[in-house]
């Protein structure tokens, strides 16, 4: 085995006892109530912090952790827990109809945003996906089916795609967006149903037509309501969405047949350059489309998208172009745990760090876990590959 694939595979060694062994054993330990209610986070000082709000996309993406959790064998109980967070979802939502719920709950678990929002929605089909998989919960399949046929009814767009969600807004956002192409196409690998394969391609248009900046080979993430790019935020372009796009886009050409490597191509090829200036460890979080870093600090997040979107590059890559992707994957994993995994308290990631690596926000969310869990669900196709 060469040297690039030996380096690979101690990353993911690295990256695998750091999620299953030190993370996932705190988060299921402690970040589930009585109730069944996932923890919104742990504070700076690494306790749980049950006084903050209860945000319902943050149970969605709980219930995603624990369905890929029990899948991959890394937690036996997190059949039992994801039954715990259903049941909680159930009885603080019992008028909602399944995934259409209330943005967020006060800590008494009393509604606090009763506005249902399409980013929170997203996630709720992604949860209904993964059950379907890791739990072969028919009903879950059920579920997403009347979800998306109300959020047809009664949050669709004349001009495409869906509304931000039941509040009144000015701005659309490809994000939520984003992440439903993400849940349709999960649910269709999970069901082979081809009304989310139709589903994703709705929303692959409205990437080809609006998302897509062709001029500077990036993303746009904020629009007009009829998706013209917004005029003061128009030009902000997230390196880490970028990456995102190329792993969702890898995915839609695998299941549908359409060929999407030249978005991918780009699309990696300048969130790298634009987000890893020389000297950089992490992506920046916002460039312009000039490719000029905005940010002074990094996320979490950005970087498990770049470990996902290397690994999928590597389908269309001969064997030294390859061999360049699986480095930046390496390069990703090991940034990863070695800027974000906190300096002090144990089993404790930052979501976002300074230029030095100095944790500006040293609260652990729980939101992160679902980006980790899927970098590692590609790193570890590619290890197992090499074993």
């Amino acid at each position: 085995m060469d040297t690039v694939k030996r380096e690979f595979q101690q990353a993911f060694q690295r990256f695998d006892r750091w999620l299953s062994q030190e993370l996932l054993p705190k988060w299921t330990t402690l970040g589930f109530a009585d109730s069944g209610a996932a923890l919104e986070r742990f504070n700076a000082q690494g306790q749980p912090d049950w006084q903050a709000d209860k945000r319902l996309r943050v149970q969605a993406r709980q219930l995603f952790t624990l369905s890929y959790s029990y899948k991959n064998g890394l937690i036996p109980e997190a059949k039992a827990l994801a039954a715990g967070v259903n049941r909680f979802i159930d009885t603080v939502c019992q008028d909602s109809l399944p995934g259409y719920y209330p943005m967020s709950l006060d800590a008494s678990d009393n509604i606090k945003n009763a506005h249902a929002d399409l980013y929170d929605i997203a996630f709720f089909f992604l949860a209904f996906a993964w059950q379907k998989s890791a739990f072969n919960d028919d009903s879950a399949l059920e579920k997403a089916r009347a979800l998306a046929l109300h959020i047809n009814d009664v949050l669709a767009s004349e001009h495409g795609g869906w509304l931000e969600g039941t509040y009144i807004h000015d701005v659309r956002c490809q994000n939520p967006h984003m992440h439903l192409f993400e849940a349709f196409l999960e649910l269709y690998a999970a069901s082979r149903d081809t009304f989310w394969l139709d589903m994703s391609a709705s929303i692959y248009t409205l990437f080809e037509k609006h998302f897509y900046d062709a001029q500077h080979g990036v993303l746009l993430e904020f629009f007009t309501v009829d998706w013209q790019p917004c005029p003061d935020k128009g030009t902000v372009v997230e390196p880490g969405h970028m990456m995102e796009w190329v792993w969702l886009l890898n995915q839609y050409q695998r299941h549908s047949g359409i060929s999407t490597q030249h978005y991918q191509q780009t699309l990696y090829t300048n969130a790298r350059q634009m987000g890893l200036p020389d000297g950089y460890r992490w992506l920046a979080d916002t460039v312009t489309p000039q490719g000029e870093v905005v940010s002074e600090t990094f996320k979490s997040w950005p970087m498990t998208e770049w470990i996902k979107a290397a690994l999928v590059m590597r389908d269309h890559a001969d064997a030294s172009t390859s061999n360049h992707y699986i480095s930046d994957a390496t390069f990703a994993i090991n940034q990863l745990i070695d800027g974000f995994s906190h300096p002090t308290l144990p089993a404790h990631y930052t979501y976002v760090i300074a230029a030095d690596g100095t944790p500006v926000e040293a609260m652990m969310p729980a939101s992160t876990l679902y980006h980790l869990c899927m970098a590692h669900q590609e790193a570890r196709s590619l290890y197992s590959e090499l074993v």
